[in-house]
């Protein structure tokens, strides 16, 4: 180490050591501002959850005028505990989710469990996981179903036009379909859509025939309205024939054929159409 290197320590240090009162009063007021700011921030913190709580607190007030008896949230670690508890010991009678089971009731309907209280731990656990799943039963319109829109949309429309193209158009019948429906509607539209009015064609052993929109078929009969809104019944048989035009063939056929990704990959594919 050479001697201007000794120099600069020595002023450092004399320099600190005639400022050390000074120094101490720096360190005490940033030790204070630095108490003061955690204090705010703990306030402020106290402040939010007392706000939440009061929210929480008025649109549990507001759903009890719909359900009288429904019970509050329960503390997560209390509702885990008690499942374990009510699977081991409670859920061969009751069922895995408390609805019942072959042996035991549905105690989500239960009166007692909506009106009883806590007793022992483990007692307050089972009640825990019990209201728990009461509330849930009670507000599941409250669900929020996740996107199922999860698919590639470059090849669901690779599939949508070799499959589906024949009958409908992403420029015709389904231009801004997303628009008009959530993507789990729309997926459940275009696997199951809604009943159509299919056709039929009935041909007697006379050989007459009558046609119409097809009311009912099973293996015993068919029954039609014509075209004057008159109703037709008939027995088959043998000598009978009957030949249905259903436009919603080609989807039930699709649904025999179509896999999950295929799926998902169309569903996303629709969703584009906006």
């Amino acid at each position: 180490m050479n001697a201007l290197s000794l120099d600069l320590r020595t002023m450092v240090k004399r320099n600190m050591l005639s400022r050390k009162p000074q120094c101490i009063y720096c360190v005490l007021a940033i030790t204070i501002a630095c108490i003061a700011a955690s204090s705010a921030q703990v306030v402020k913190d106290h402040d939010r959850q007392r706000s939440s709580s009061k929210n929480q607190q008025a649109a549990d007030d507001f759903l009890r005028n719909i359900y009288p008896n429904l019970p509050p949230n329960q503390a997560p670690a209390a509702v885990a505990r008690g499942k374990r508890l009510f699977e081991t010991n409670c859920a061969f009678c009751h069922g895995t989710d408390a609805t019942g089971g072959n042996r035991g009731p549905d105690l989500l309907r239960s009166v007692l469990v909506n009106h009883d209280e806590k007793g022992e731990p483990q007692v307050s656990d089972l009640v825990a996981f019990l209201h728990q799943r009461n509330r849930d039963a009670r507000l599941r319109f409250t669900y929020k179903i996740p996107s199922v829109a999860v698919g590639d949309a470059t090849a669901g429309k690779t599939y949508f036009e070799s499959h589906c193209g024949g009958c409908h158009s992403r420029t015709g019948d389904l231009a801004g379909i997303a628009t008009r429906y959530p993507a789990d509607e729309l997926q459940q539209r275009w696997i199951y859509p809604p009943s159509a009015s299919a056709e039929v064609m009935v041909t007697l052993v006379s050989g007459q025939k009558y046609a119409g929109n097809l009311k009912h078929l099973d293996e015993f009969n068919v029954s039609l309205y014509d075209a004057q809104g008159t109703y037709h019944s008939f027995a088959l048989g043998n000598e009978t024939h009957v030949k249905v035009a259903d436009p919603l063939e080609a989807h039930y056929k699709l649904v025999e054929l179509l896999s999950d990704g295929d799926m998902h990959n169309v569903t996303t594919y629709l969703e584009t159409l906006k």
